[in-house]
């Protein structure tokens, strides 16, 4: 009687175990394609009234972050400090903790070690971001962008949230391939940046109105949370986060006149 017992427990411990097994293989087998998809944002997800002042908090408690670079060109001490009061003010600064603001802002080459960009995501650490704003963009960028997408095992082989680049120096080619977009500005009477040296001159000079600008690009990733697809409408979501004051233009190569998908040109209107 009692080895039958024994027995019968055994097997109940046995089809318990299974069962266990079955069950967690199960749930892994339903979360594997939620984690291997990347929403892309469609055109009409965002409007022109979505991105009325009045419609964003003033303060906002968020456990992911925004993360904006400040790199050559834009990196100057008070220079710096001003555009991150006034987004403070909006919505908040991230201080390591979960609770607090959206903005985690940082300066290159202040805020890295031994002054490398690629430092980028262990500073980040465990930081889960909403989005990542790089201005003046330094060389090595596009690799440290493409260490935060190996992190990711997404279907699209890309990182699950925007990415902007605003007036880099880094390599185009590099930084078109890890970016949602590029933004340069033109040159004064000619439609496109010809070289380096162009290249260098307009992005050591100071967009007047960047803090504008970077407050409607941290409110197109905080309505939006997703990357921004390089299909025919990116140009109309570019000319939504640049605003009404600026003409966008798709940047043509120089030497090959291939015009690009994601890197764009604005000049004020």
């Amino acid at each position: 009687m009692k080895g039958s017992i024994l027995k019968k427990s055994k097997k109940n411990f046995m089809f318990i175990f299974f069962a266990m097994i079955f069950c967690v293989a199960f749930v892994s087998c339903k979360k594997k394609p939620e984690q291997n998809e990347t929403t892309l944002v469609p055109l009409e997800f965002v409007s022109e009234k979505n991105l009325a002042s009045d419609s964003m908090p003033v303060w906002h408690h968020s456990f992911k972050k925004i993360c904006i670079v400040f790199g050559y060109g834009y990196n100057e001490k008070n220079y710096v400090q001003g555009i991150v009061e006034s987004l403070a003010k909006k919505y908040g600064l991230d201080d390591g903790t979960p609770d607090s603001g959206l903005i985690f802002p940082l300066v290159f080459p202040d805020d890295f070690p031994g002054e490398k960009i690629t430092r980028l995501p262990s500073i980040i650490g465990e930081r889960e971001l909403a989005g990542l704003v790089i201005v003046g963009a330094p060389e090595r960028t596009n690799f440290a962008i493409a260490s935060l997408e190996d992190e990711w095992d997404t279907r699209e082989n890309m990182i699950p949230y925007p990415v902007y680049a605003f007036f880099p120096q880094d390599d185009i080619a590099g930084i078109e391939a890890t970016c949602n977009f590029v933004l340069d500005r033109t040159l004064e009477g000619s439609g496109s940046i010809d070289n380096e040296t162009d290249r260098e001159e307009v992005a050591q000079t100071q967009v007047v109105d960047l803090d504008a600008l970077l407050n409607r690009a941290v409110e197109y990733m905080f309505l939006t949370e997703h990357p921004l697809p390089p299909d025919e409408n990116l140009i109309a979501h570019v000319s939504r986060i640049v605003g009404k004051d600026y003409k966008v233009s798709r940047y043509i190569d120089a030497q090959s006149g291939l015009q690009s998908v994601n890197h764009f040109l604005i000049e004020e209107k």
